[in-house]
C-alpha cells in the first residue's frame, strides 16, 4: 500500500508541473475513478503482502469489474493528474471506500500519511527542476 501511495503522489508531482492536457471525449467520472483506484491500492497491497495473485489478472478483473478499458482509465487519470485540486478529491475518496471496505485500514493509512508532507492547500510538493 505505501508503495502504491508513494507512487501515485510521484506522478501527481511530476504531473502537476505539466501543461493541462486536453479533456478526453470519454472520461470516467471522480466517483468512479476513486472506486478504481481503491480496488487498484487494494489489489496492489494483496501483491505487497506476498499473496499469490497474478497482478496482471488482478487488474484486467478490476477493468472488467468496472466495465471499461485500459485506455479509458489511462486518458482520465493522466486528465485528473493535471488538476490537483480534483485529484486530491479522487484519493481522499478512494481512501473513505478502503477505510469503509476495511476498518483496520484506517491506522495503517494515517500512519503512512503522517509520513507524507503536503503544500498548504493540500496537494504534494513539486520537485524543483
Amino acid at each position: 500500500m505505501k508503495h502504491f501511495v508513494f507512487s501515485l503522489m510521484m506522478i501527481f508531482s511530476v504531473l502537476s508541473c505539466t501543461e493541462a492536457i486536453e479533456k478526453p471525449k470519454d472520461i470516467l467520472d471522480e466517483e468512479k475513478m476513486s472506486e478504481i483506484i481503491a480496488d487498484f491500492a487494494i489489489n496492489e497491497q494483496q501483491f505487497t503482502i506476498g499473496t499469490n495473485i497474478n497482478s496482471e489478472n488482478a487488474t484486467r478483473f478490476i477493468l472488467k469489474k468496472y466495465k471499461i478499458k485500459g485506455q479509458l482509465f489511462t486518458d482520465s487519470y493522466q486528465y485528473y493528474m493535471t488538476k490537483p485540486e480534483t485529484m486530491k478529491e479522487i484519493l481522499d475518496e478512494a481512501q473513505e471506500i478502503i477505510k469503509a471496505k476495511d476498518p483496520k485500514a484506517e491506522a495503517f493509512i494515517n500512519k503512512k500519511l503522517k509520513g507524507v508532507s503536503t503544500n498548504p492547500n493540500g496537494t504534494a510538493p513539486t520537485m524543483a527542476q
